[in-house]
């Protein structure tokens, strides 16, 4: 039997492929957060958090862009499969020096993200091949993901920072140009049920790694009474950031803002940084290991990522709501803004909880109670061709 696309499966979910693939992922960003979790001489370097960012952007478009391509073109047939494994393999030998990463190893790191674009490219160029139907959109984006590498090849030919600033811009005009090929009219929009639940499976292990960070916090603690209140509250965050992110996670399915769904995978580079950086504040509160001016930052730095990648996709999806979001998002930031003056880590873990708290009821009394109905689309058929 021919391969056919997984777009059209009935009751369509995450391969177990697919789930391998979040895996190594999350285990190349657990690494780059490793970057904000521990201090030198008492203190969090510049050069740390340099790297986290320029680390992460580029980690986090692989396994994006790679998600678009199965999005619409997974078969699940053996080609897949051994493409999807080769970038994998190359993620996990990337991993191997993401400590140095664009900063003092830029070449390395260039090189194999290059050889991981060289791959998708070619995952378009096969599919726009045996599936005729694919074309041209399949050739362009190939061609799109090569013009990228190109870029990354040439910010080679420059020393820092010249050579970081032209590697990431490449990825920001790549990332322009996907949404602006990929939102065609003529395009069927992605399969929004399968986005949503491949961005929330990354985004819940990741909110793992928050976990794990916390219990490696805990380990050779005295117990004191200011241990005992950090490690609650740590925890009770990780749960209120939970709540927040997945109580009106179902609407994001058949919201009809996002048919080709970059609102909601573009704003989650906001939030899975901001993630990031609540791991490591979690270890750093416990530990209490940072000046307050830096864990100031760093809290302030990590809520407004956070806030920021979860409500704008509700934003831009559900109009009757922006009104409530932003007020919202205002109040918690604020909340977090205030707690960050307070003496000890531990009590701005209170404030951050707090403020986390009060979004988690003010979702509950004025958000969710309002009728989006007119905003929803109605479930797809899989009676259309691939192209229309």
């Amino acid at each position: 039997m021919p391969p056919t696309f997984q777009y059209y499966a009935a009751g369509r979910h995450a391969t177990w492929l697919e789930l391998f693939f979040d895996l190594v992922f999350v285990a190349s960003i657990s690494v780059i957060t490793h970057h904000l979790a521990h201090v030198h001489d008492g203190h969090l370097a510049g050069k740390q958090v340099l790297l986290y960012f320029t680390e992460f952007i580029p980690v986090w478009w692989i396994w994006a862009s790679h998600t678009l391509y199965a999005n619409r073109f997974d078969t699940d047939s053996r080609t897949h499969r051994v493409a999807s494994l080769v970038i994998m393999f190359l993620m996990t030998t990337l991993s191997a020096f993401l400590g140095a990463g664009l900063l003092e190893a830029s070449a390395r790191f260039i090189a194999y993200y290059i050889v991981i674009r060289s791959v998708l490219a070619g995952m378009y160029f096969v599919t726009g091949q045996r599936f005729p139907q694919t074309q041209p959109y399949a050739k362009t984006m190939g061609f799109t993901i090569l013009g990228g590498a190109a870029i990354a090849l040439f910010s080679l030919f420059f020393g820092t920072p010249l050579c970081q600033i032209i590697f990431l811009g490449g990825i920001g005009l790549e990332m322009s140009a996907t949404a602006y090929i990929s939102s065609d009219k003529d395009l069927i929009p992605c399969h929004r049920e399968h986005l949503v639940e491949r961005v929330g499976l990354l985004s819940i292990i990741l909110l793992g790694e928050s976990v794990i960070s916390l219990v490696g916090s805990l380990s050779g603690l005295e117990w004191n009474q200011f241990d005992l209140v950090a490690a609650l509250t740590g925890f009770l965050m990780i749960g209120a950031i939970w709540w927040i992110y997945f109580d009106g996670f179902p609407l994001l399915e058949r919201a009809k803002k996002i048919k080709y769904g970059f609102p909601l995978l573009y704003s989650h580079l906001l939030f899975l940084l901001g993630m990031g950086i609540l791991s490591s504040l979690i270890r750093h509160a416990i530990l209490n290991d940072l000046p307050m001016g830096e864990f100031r930052w760093l809290a302030i730095a990590g809520l407004t990522l956070f806030y920021l990648g979860k409500q704008i996709s509700y934003y831009l999806a559900f109009p009757t709501a922006r009104q409530i979001i932003l007020i919202n998002t205002v109040v918690c930031i604020s909340i977090t803004v205030v707690s960050t003056f307070l003496p000890r880590p531990e009590y701005t873990l209170i404030g951050i909880t707090l403020g986390l708290f009060f979004y988690v009821y003010s979702n509950f009394r004025w958000t969710l109670t309002k009728n989006f109905s007119e905003f929803l689309a109605e479930p797809e058929t899989t009676s259309q061709s691939l192209l229309a």
